[in-house]
């Protein structure tokens, strides 16, 4: 088993729901900054940054999302977490807590307490065998900061809950390609942390992109989550994705984005259906399936009904032309060129999203014995998919690309025009035109392919989906070529993929939200709505977000050859 060992800046560090109760507002999450065993606690208003003086070099021997072990000439040095407020660790100096602005410092009764805002840090120490044991506990008073720290000090054995960490690791399944083995764990180590406990109206465990900066729940996400959780934790999986069909409204509409209090008013992807079959597939629980059946057949319904203004049997996104950076938060892919026409236009994407996800509701259905709402869904996946061939494809280019409501095709190449082999509707013929095009290195097929737009097209660039390479699309694109048996492209681009997560890793210790096409800039230095700054720091301007979940979990599917 190879834990990660690579130190950077930008990696969560955080008590996982897994492990015990957690918590989404004023949340104790860290990120690890780039001065070795150093980290900053996230808080909404101010950071406080931890760290631990040291007089000669930093060998980093255990780098995991809630343990962390280092050594020097001076000793060893291990953090690890006890629960959602409480660090202990063992380390030849005391930690130091410093605030973005000056923290407020008292002793209550002999124990050193620190604030900002309304956090208080209360740090207690011994020493043994020559080392210092500490914890350190957070809370929202004084009193209750210091009492935190008085009992698990003297009761709590660090190496013991260090063995619980790892043991959760080696219960995981084995790593298939032992090439990718560091940035597997490193995969269900983002994966762990980035669960969270029922909250508010979410009343069951939940996933978020990742706890910092996104921190809510997001619908397509969800479902790629669970995609990988069933490999390994399929009680979880469908918690996971059930949590986020609860979000749905009384008339079908399922939010992009939800956190405890609160949700969004767009949609996105319909990949719901498709994830819960995938599940399935996998476990073969149909007592999920019918809890999931309903919320499946209401918003497919919504989006049928609430879509498709000229009532052509294709989907629209709702868009924001008006806003530069994000014209279409709603598909996913915020600032694609795909969006900058005025005109509104039917969305190659959307349609071959709702043929796949109607497609696989008529699945579930049959597999549930309902054979008339399985022929129905069945029909409006054919319908669609007969839809998208009328109005979508280009003889002349060989592809599809979206429709504008006057019928002319945009012309704006992106992997979202390869879709339709997801969903199984080109014919043999014009698969093998597409694939043609999807490998052209001068097109999509990049130094780290899929490029999010052409290459040849005067807006590409390095910014998320003006380029950027994103390995949710790879993926979707492997299953597409598989469906038409091109195995060897399949496979590599799933060789590339893996490799491009697996070279920005070993340089940075993240797993990226997206990679520059080229594959020569560092994610952190990758436009991302805006200039990249010279040093990283995501509350400054958020880079390409580092240990970012679906990333993750593309990786572990991609590693284990979950298709």
């Amino acid at each position: 088993m190879k834990f990660n060992k690579k130190w950077g800046y930008g990696e969560l560090f955080g008590f996982s729901a897994i492990d015990g109760p957690s918590r989404y507002y004023e949340d104790m999450i860290l990120m690890t900054m780039k001065e070795r065993f150093t980290f900053r606690f996230e808080f909404p208003k101010h950071w406080v940054k931890l760290s631990f003086p040291h007089k000669s070099p930093l060998k980093i021997s255990c780098l995991m999302s809630d343990f962390a072990f280092a050594s020097n000439k001076e000793g060893e040095f291990i953090l690890t977490f006890l629960d959602n407020d409480t660090l202990i660790g063992v380390s030849p100096s005391l930690p130091v807590l410093k605030g973005e602005i000056k923290l407020n410092e008292t002793i209550n009764r002999g124990i050193p307490i620190y604030s900002i805002d309304n956090h208080y840090f209360a740090i207690k120490h011994k020493e043994e065998n020559g080392m210092n044991k500490f914890i350190i506990h957070h809370s929202f008073s004084e009193s209750e900061a210091r009492a935190g720290v008085l009992y698990y000090l003297d009761n709590t054995d660090v190496y013991s809950i260090i063995e619980e960490k790892k043991q959760y690791y080696r219960d995981m399944p084995k790593c298939l390609d032992k090439k990718y083995e560091s940035l597997y764990y490193k995969s269900l180590s983002v994966n762990k942390v980035n669960v969270r406990s029922p909250e508010g109206k979410i009343d069951s465990y939940w996933t978020t992109p990742d706890r910092v900066p996104h921190r809510h729940m997001w619908m397509w996400d969800s479902a790629f989550h669970s995609m990988a959780m069933v490999t390994y934790n399929p009680s979880l999986a469908k918690v996971i994705l059930l949590a986020m069909l609860k979000q749905m409204r009384e008339d079908g509409f399922m939010p992009h984005m939800a956190n405890p209090t609160d949700s969004s008013d767009i949609t996105q992807p319909c990949v719901m259906s498709f994830a819960a079959n995938f599940i399935y597939k996998r476990t073969g629980d149909k007592e999920f399936l019918k809890k999931c059946v309903t919320y499946l057949d209401k918003y497919l319904t919504y989006d049928m009904l609430n879509r498709d203004k000229n009532h052509n049997g294709l989907l629209e996104w709702k868009t924001e032309p008006d806003y530069e950076g994000c014209k279409c938060g709603e598909s996913g892919l915020d600032n694609s060129p795909r969006f900058d026409f005025d005109e509104e236009m039917d969305c190659i994407d959307f349609s071959s999203f709702f043929a796949l996800d109607t497609e696989n509701l008529s699945l579930i259905y049959k597999e549930l014995g309902d054979e008339a709402n399985s022929k129905k869904w069945e029909e409006i996946s054919y319908n669609t998919k007969k839809q998208i061939q009328k109005m979508m494809w280009d003889e002349e280019d060989g592809v599809y690309y979206d429709c504008l409501f006057s019928s002319k095709l945009t012309k704006v190449l992106t992997p979202s025009s390869f879709l339709p082999l997801l969903a199984k509707i080109p014919s043999e013929e014009q698969a093998k035109r597409m694939v043609d095009i999807l490998t052209d290195k001068s097109l999509l097929w990049s130094e780290a392919p899929l490029a999010s737009i052409s290459q040849k097209d005067p807006r590409f660039s390095n910014d998320m989906w003006r380029g950027g390479m994103w390995i949710n699309i790879n993926y979707l694109t492997i299953l597409g070529l598989l469906n038409y048996g091109y195995i060897d492209t399949a496979e590599e681009l799933r060789t590339k993929t893996l490799d491009v997560l697996d070279k920005w890793y070993k340089k940075t210790g993240c797993i990226f939200e997206f990679f520059d096409p080229r594959n020569e800039i560092s994610p952190f230095f990758c436009y991302r709505k805006g200039k990249p700054l010279k040093r990283p720091d995501y509350r400054k301007h958020v880079h390409s977000i580092s240990d970012y979940n679906w990333s993750a979990c593309f990786a572990i599917l991609l590693i284990q050859r979950e298709f």
